[in-house]
């Protein structure tokens, strides 16, 4: 199933961020994607609800995101983490 939170991203999760993440937080991730591909139009607090911010200001104190109420801008090994987590999370299959 698409956007489910298994072994292997758990797994992929603790070796780049040294925590688990939630389901929320894996949800989280396509806006995230979203939002940095297409210079942060359609970002906005009001899409996101209080466990959302949370997860958003642990990624800032953890030094791989910056947002502000304009944009989110992301360091480059979370980048590579997010389009990981995601392509084994949202794609059913690959070539």
């Amino acid at each position: 199933m698409r956007g489910i939170l298994t072994t292997e991203i758990q797994n992929k999760a603790n070796s780049f961020l040294k925590r688990e993440i939630s389901q929320k937080e894996l949800r989280l991730y396509p806006y995230i994607d979203y939002s940095i591909k297409n210079g942060c139009q359609g970002w906005s607090y009001s899409k996101m609800d209080e466990e959302e911010i949370k997860i958003l200001n642990r990624l800032y104190d953890e030094r791989h995101i910056i947002y502000s109420p304009e944009k989110i801008i992301v360091t480059r090994n979370f980048y590579d983490f997010i389009q990981d987590i995601l392509a084994i999370s949202y794609v059913e299959e690959f070539l």
